[in-house]
């Protein structure tokens, strides 16, 4: 069977979502005698630093590294892709989403050329489906609060009863919310997190904990500045409630379990490079008993698709994820939209990702990335501009 990649394209989309337009790139891999093409996803590039590759630069580089190489080597393009795009450090790395759309498609690919479903070649599924909790955005100004109630009752009315809750901008305004919320819906709904975004340190994160622990959330994420880990151990200590924060990469996950600052580790596959990337952190925290959660930067439904592949084949990924992009996406280039049912997220059945590229929807949303649309505050809050 020829496995040989003949040719990677590439094609920039943008997809609105709250407020902002988010620019994904679409990744088609050739392989084979027979035509096979496995799709992937790079998620979001809307996020800080303010920058976007050059797309059809970007396609010819992919294409001198990767074509004429077996698609079943995947250590070896794995290493090829990790040498030409290193990771700088960064949550949202630019060269991480790149080598993790290449690395879906990748994915995708092999699973077809064998017709069966990725989730076997990932070992099979424990879980039938992916726990979700549906985000709920920061509060900026009074306004803000109701129509937050209005989408957890609107989530409530589509069967999501799970949320996680961005906070940090304004706390008087947080607790108004967490406090409605609580107040109005009861054990209707749960509280999976309240997520910091590094946006405070860990004293004022710590406050706001302690003010705010009796309305029952599950855990607090990134409750202190970025790459601050003693911040992390001190929230810990000060609240007794447990904390989560993104894995970066092996030696950030390393470095967050030995020090004794997580409860949860975070495995986005966005900022892992893929599959191939999150399976090893994945592993890591298996070995040291610590629980994971599979992490968004909310991708379009082949990147959706990917993660709901790993986590429901991942024994350790046992806290509720957060991929919920296609509700949020105002569009997508996909033919048949990925199911949610009952607070969680179903893996696609059929061969590879189970997921397919509409052409016609793909073209409808084929735009150059630009951030003429969206400023840094916009990319870091994922809303739009608000009125105060």
């Amino acid at each position: 069977m020829s496995a040989i990649i003949t040719s990677v394209t590439l094609t920039s989309v943008t997809a609105p979502r709250a407020g902002i337009s988010c620019g994904h790139v679409i990744v088609e891999i050739a392989a084979g005698l027979d035509g096979v093409v496995g799709v992937g996803e790079m998620s979001d590039f809307q996020h800080l630093p303010m920058y976007h590759p050059n797309v059809a630069d970007l396609e010819r580089t992919i294409n001198g590294l990767l074509v004429g190489r077996d698609v079943r080597r995947t250590n070896v393009i794995d290493e090829v892709m990790r040498e030409a795009f290193p990771h700088s450090g960064s949550l949202y790395d630019k060269g991480s989403v790149i080598r993790g759309g290449v690395d879906i498609a990748l994915w995708d690919a092999r699973a077809k050329l064998l017709d069966v479903n990725v989730g076997e070649l990932l070992g099979g599924r424990v879980r039938e489906a992916l726990p979700i909790a549906f985000p709920i955005f920061r509060q900026q100004s009074e306004a803000d609060v109701e129509a937050n109630l209005d989408i957890v009752d609107t989530m409530l009315e589509r069967g999501f009863s799970r949320f996680r809750v961005y906070v940090g901008r304004d706390f008087a305004l947080d607790r108004r919310f967490l406090e409605a919320c609580v107040g109005a819906y009861g054990d209707r709904i749960s509280i999976k997190s309240l997520d910091f975004s590094n946006l405070v340190s860990a004293q004022a994160a710590a406050r706001f904990i302690n003010q705010t622990s009796d309305l029952g959330f599950e855990f607090v994420e990134a409750p202190s500045r970025a790459g601050d880990v003693d911040g992390m151990r001190f929230v810990r200590d000060r609240t007794g409630i447990p904390v989560s924060e993104h894995a970066a990469g092996e030696r950030s996950a390393l470095a967050l379990i030995t020090s004794g600052a997580v409860d949860v580790l975070n495995v986005g596959l966005f900022v892992l490079g893929g599959i191939t990337g999150a399976q090893r952190v994945l592993g890591i925290a298996e070995a040291a008993s610590i629980p994971c959660l599979i992490g968004t930067t909310q991708e379009l439904a082949i990147g959706t698709a990917a993660a709901a592949h790993v986590g429901t084949c991942s024994p350790g990924a046992t806290a509720a994820g957060d991929p919920v992009g296609p509700l949020l996406y105002t569009r997508d280039v996909v033919t048949e939209p990925l199911e949610f049912r009952d607070s969680a997220l179903v893996p696609p059945s059929g061969p590879g990702l189970g997921v397919q590229i509409d052409p016609q929807l793909l073209e409808a949303a084929h735009e150059p990335l630009s951030w003429s649309a969206t400023d840094a505050r916009s990319a870091i809050d994922r809303t739009g501009a608000r009125a105060k």
